[in-house]
């Protein structure tokens, strides 16, 4: 974390005020995700703010799946280091596969539960998502994997912000766990990859900018 500070110190005079707003507030998120490591529900909200910093656009409308794929694209297009494939595939590769095979964490199986889709129905999308899964990481798709899982990831984290499981639950520690291990670590790497890429990645205006309150 102290390293990513300096090197956004250092190099931001290089930035737009747009970029610099992003990493600024994405940092901020962060470090109080990290200061959170023994409570893992509001870390696992702290690093989704963190990430929303990232890659919110310039619209009051909400963030949707196609701009976090978006995002994704560009991230893993000059990810020259390879951070993200040493992440899921050797680093943290148990809690991304624990992540992959837990059902409560696909809409499929929320829908079956709300009656809008047959339990064959949910069966057959849960193995197809987990088949698509497979494959990814077989062949070591990158984009394909991280849409995926950032996919259960959101599912776990509008569950969180309407209300759907109480604080601390025991019920759901390891996902929360899981979820807040490969979320800061990947954090971490996009953050890496953006500062060595900010031509190429900036982003634009965030729609909320600083302004003065007279």
């Amino acid at each position: 974390m102290m390293l990513l500070e300096e090197i956004f110190k250092i190099n931001k005079a290089q930035f737009s005020d747009g970029f610099n707003l992003r990493i600024q507030r994405a940092l901020s998120w962060l470090k109080k995700a990290i200061e959170l490591e023994n409570d893992h529900d509001l870390q696992f909200l702290s690093l989704w703010i963190s990430l929303n910093a990232l890659y919110g656009r310039e619209t009051e409308e909400p963030l949707h799946q196609q701009d976090l794929e978006h995002f994704f694209r560009q991230i893993c297009a000059q990810d020259k280091e390879k951070r993200i494939r040493l992440i899921l595939w050797e680093r943290h590769s148990a809690s991304l596969q624990a992540l992959l095979d837990n059902s409560y964490m696909t809409p499929h199986f929320w829908n079956y539960q709300h009656g809008k889709i047959s339990l064959t129905d949910c069966r057959e999308a849960v193995g197809q998502e987990r088949q698509e899964a497979q494959d990814a990481l077989e062949h070591q798709k990158e984009l394909d994997l991280l849409i995926i899982l950032f996919h259960r990831l959101s599912t776990l984290h509008q569950q969180i912000q309407q209300g759907g499981v109480s604080y601390a639950s025991v019920l759901n520690r390891k996902q929360m766990q899981d979820s807040c291990l490969l979320l800061s670590a990947l954090l971490h790497a996009f953050l890496y990859i953006l500062l060595e890429s900010a031509g190429v990645i900036d982003g634009g205006k965030p729609f909320y900018p600083v302004v003065q309150v007279h």
